[in-house]
């Protein structure tokens, strides 16, 4: 689960999301202005789910998901985030969205015309 800070400070989420989760560094624990960082490799899904700091975040404009390397704007993270845990499992796992997308083509309900997957 990327997002990207949209302030001009340094946004505090956690004491457990680290830059660089191999190196300790005196910024873990913040989001520097317009960084991207990827919260799922230092917080667990549960983390995610129960932070203040990420849902204060996200209803603020503060941070904006980052989904296929695009920044989305702040009401389709509010509506990202609203969706839950099982929902961001399909937009933020690669694996996950292209079995939903030969799932969908190959029941029916998404049809391609002229399209190569692969």
């Amino acid at each position: 689960m990327q997002v990207k800070n949209k302030t001009l400070e340094n946004y505090h989420i956690n004491k457990s999301v680290q830059i660089d989760v191999n190196t300790p560094d005196a910024y873990d624990g913040y989001i520097l202005p317009e960084q991207t960082i990827d919260l799922s490799k230092s917080l667990s899904v549960i983390d995610l789910l129960l932070s203040e700091e990420l849902n204060n975040g996200i209803y603020s404009g503060a941070l904006v998901f980052v989904v296929d390397n695009i920044e989305v704007n702040t009401e389709q993270s509010i509506e990202i985030y609203e969706s839950g845990a099982t929902q961001w499992a399909k937009i933020f796992n690669p694996v996950i969205s292209i079995n939903n997308l030969y799932e969908g083509i190959a029941s029916g309900f998404i049809y391609a015309k002229n399209c190569l997957i692969g």
